[in-house]
């Protein structure tokens, strides 16, 4: 006899048609921080490797010297009110990136420096993880002295190890244009000094990795203040110094964040860019700039909303209908999502939080892992020279295995860029690459909140996809196999991060049982 399982009730919040009378976000946050710092960078990461992802933050902004903070998932996919761990430094810290530096297995947390003007420091500093626990204070920091408030980490030059790009600069009052640095991975460690440096000075906030040109290479976009956006052009391992990409719709931005997808379905990625109005001459809007078939971006908008103070953008598949949406939020406002109609958003958005925040940074995982479901992508055959990899979701929890070759890589060897969805391996792979990974059909979303009047949101990912029996946020004949599992006593053992419970009571009478095979047939069939 199967299990009786009384299954939760659903708040009716319609977000997208694909899942009518679902609610995927709340409009108000499920989680709320009571450490109410001047938050900025974010990112959802298993820093202590138990297989749950934890919430790091950097505190202080150009407001305070302040911690990093760490909010370790207390194993049941809730964060605790106040962090379990904090920095032994105070720093103005602006945003951060994680990824595995020394090649251990841990990741590791890299933040830019910000300050004031008055106040600088070391643009960046890195702290490594030490199983499972950060260093209470840097491990390594840069050797420049100035302000920085983003950095990201690429691989410039395809060996299978992160290296750290700093965007660089201060743009209010007086600007304080600066050179841009990249600090190569050099045996497990960033360089001492950068390994490439911009010829050209400018106030740059944020920064991201993309192959803008389709070679295999990634380039380095940078959003700008006080100018124009630009990107510099990787040539087989080495970025140009001067950018040979610009847009030119806005000759005097004030962007604080890039990044980069494919919305358009063309197999090309686009730019979004949140350009804030703060600075004369930012449009105060949120700016999508399509990739071209020739390579890089149109130097124009293809869409823009308009919102003022915006500060994030996020690109990820919140409705797991394959297509690329978008998360947006700005300061002293809302946070808000535009459903991908298939060839990008729309005029509005589809969804908008209740409260507003000074949002600094939006993150996203499955943090109560309640749809994760594993996935193998091989990529054959592989073009000599290819070290650069695409995988087919944006966001990625976690790798679990990378095979070149049918030799199994160490975290030493490759490099995976969870939130855009990309490694690159530092082996050359003759035949194929195999790489397992898992992947959410429900997509938690973290806030940072620079307001220190509020604390950092959780919203949990709140849809139900009915008979989506194996988790992968359709349903489709893939779903057959482990609905019957559910009746033979086997399904937890071939799904144990699914919830059929939730998924599977096609009949709405509390129980799962051989009385909702008929209405599974039916919404499998469309009758």
């Amino acid at each position: 006899m199967p299990a009786r399982v009384m299954l939760p009730v659903a708040v009716a919040l319609s977000l997208t048609a694909g899942a009518v009378g679902q609610t995927i976000y709340t409009a108000n946050p499920n989680w709320i921080s009571a450490d109410t710092q001047v938050s900025t960078g974010g990112a959802l990461v298993d820093l202590d490797g138990d297989g749950w992802l934890d919430f790091v933050v950097a505190n202080g902004n150009d407001m305070a010297q302040q911690r990093i903070a760490v909010y370790y998932n207390n194993g049941d996919g809730t964060f605790p009110p106040t962090p379990n761990w904090q920095s032994a430094d105070f720093v103005y810290n602006g945003h951060l990136d994680v990824a595995d530096v020394n090649g251990d297995g841990w990741p590791d947390v890299a933040v830019a420096t910000l300050g004031e003007f008055s106040t600088q420091g070391p643009i960046a500093r890195l702290y490594l993880n030490n199983n499972g626990t950060l260093s209470s204070t840097p491990d390594w920091s840069a050797n420049i002295i100035g302000n920085a408030f983003g950095c990201a980490f690429g691989d410039m030059n395809n060996d299978g190890r992160p290296d750290l790009a700093v965007a660089t600069g201060w743009a209010y009052g007086t600007p304080n244009q600066q050179y841009n640095y990249v600090y190569l991975n050099v045996g497990g460690m960033l360089s001492a000094t950068p390994s490439w440096t911009s010829s050209d000075t400018w106030d740059y906030q944020g920064a991201c990795w993309v192959d803008g040109n389709h070679d295999g290479w990634l380039d380095l976009a940078y959003a700008a203040a006080n100018t124009r956006s630009r990107v510099y052009r990787n040539y087989a391992g080495m970025l140009e110094t001067t950018a040979s990409w610009q847009l030119t719709d806005v000759t005097n931005q004030d962007a604080i964040m890039v990044t980069a997808g494919d919305v358009t379905g063309d197999g090309r990625p686009d730019l979004l860019i949140a350009d804030n109005n703060q600075i004369s001459g930012g449009s105060g809007r949120f700016r999508q700039y399509n990739g071209l078939a020739i390579g890089m971006f149109s130097p124009t908008a293809a869409w823009t909303y308009q919102e003022g103070y915006c500060s994030a953008v996020a690109l990820v598949d919140v409705n797991c209908d394959g297509l690329l949406d978008l998360a947006t939020g700005a300061w002293w406002d809302y946070t808000r999502i535009f459903l991908n109609t298939g060839s990008g958003f729309g005029s509005t958005h589809s969804w908008r939080s209740t409260p507003t925040s000074v949002i600094e940074k939006i993150c996203f995982g499955d943090i109560d892992k309640n749809g994760l479901r594993p996935v193998v992508h091989v990529f054959a055959p592989v073009p000599a020279g290819r070290r650069l990899f695409h995988l087919p979701h944006q966001v990625i929890q976690e790798v679990t295995a990378v095979i070149a070759d049918g030799q199994p890589l160490a975290p030493s060897q490759y490099f995976a860029k969870h939130d855009l969805g990309w490694l690159t391996v530092g082996v050359d792979v003759t035949s194929f690459l195999q790489v397992e990974y898992t992947v959410s059909s429900k997509l938690d979303m973290a806030i940072t909140n620079w307001d220190n009047n509020k604390g950092n949101y959780v919203y949990y990912n709140q849809l139900v996809v009915m008979g989506d029996a194996n988790c992968d946020g359709t349903l489709d004949f893939g779903d057959i196999n482990p609905f019957v599992m559910l009746f033979t006593g086997t399904h937890e053992l071939y799904y144990p991060d699914c919830d059929a419970a939730t998924f599977c009571d096609m009949n709405g009478d509390g129980v799962i049982d051989f009385g909702d095979i008929n209405a599974f047939v039916a919404a499998l069939t469309g009758t």
